[in-house]
């Protein structure tokens, strides 16, 4: 079985993902497939370079994410150029990772499962949802302003169509134990262990 792991920023898709990767799960983290673009791909880089010029590079010639951010989550317009360069390989990766291996389970943690109409490659969709407050708690742990938090949660689809579109739902504003249970339950009822 193959499963879409979302959510909106925040919410705790990795920390499920990894919760369901501990029970045999293949895990597929897109996020992590983007890094490795953004750090080994030469041909990626040269597209970023033309498309946003060398101010988003910092002295090293590495390139400063945060930068990026800035200019991607302030004009849509900019962010839909930079998913152009990036979409394409990112799912070329994750299918490969699939077709590879056929007789696994795979739970593919996508950002934009629906906002890119992805849910068709999977047999089942997991929205991972929490409380705005707990959400932008989370952001500003990861050293998110309350406007960049913004910004990027109005980049994605409102969580709550995300809710309505996929299969399965995981709340994820309490405990890691809850958030545990629920998983445990969901492997279980799919028998996916």
């Amino acid at each position: 079985m193959n499963i879409g792991l979302t959510g909106t920023i925040g919410c705790g898709k990795s920390t499920a993902g990894r919760l369901l990767g501990e029970r045999g799960i293949e895990r597929i983290d897109c996020d992590e497939i983007v890094r490795e673009l953004l750090v080994s791909d030469s041909q990626v880089l040269r597209e970023i370079v033309d498309a946003f010029g060398t101010s988003v590079f910092a002295a090293d010639g590495s390139l400063n994410r945060k930068a990026l951010g800035a200019i991607v989550f302030a004009d849509r317009s900019r962010l839909a150029v930079l998913e152009e360069i990036l979409h394409p390989r990112v799912s070329d990766r994750w299918q490969g990772r699939i077709r590879g291996e056929p007789d696994r389970h795979h739970v593919v943690e996508i950002p934009l499962l629906f906002e890119k109409n992805l849910q068709k490659w999977f047999d089942f969709t997991i929205c991972v949802a929490c409380d705005r407050r707990t959400q932008l708690e989370r952001l500003g742990r990861r050293g998110m302003t309350a406007e960049e938090a913004d910004q990027r949660i109005a980049a994605q689809l409102p969580l709550s169509r995300k809710i309505d579109l996929a299969d399965c739902v995981l709340l994820n504003s309490g405990t890691l134990p809850f958030l545990s249970d629920q998983i445990d339950w969901l492997t279980q009822t799919r028998n996916l262990t």
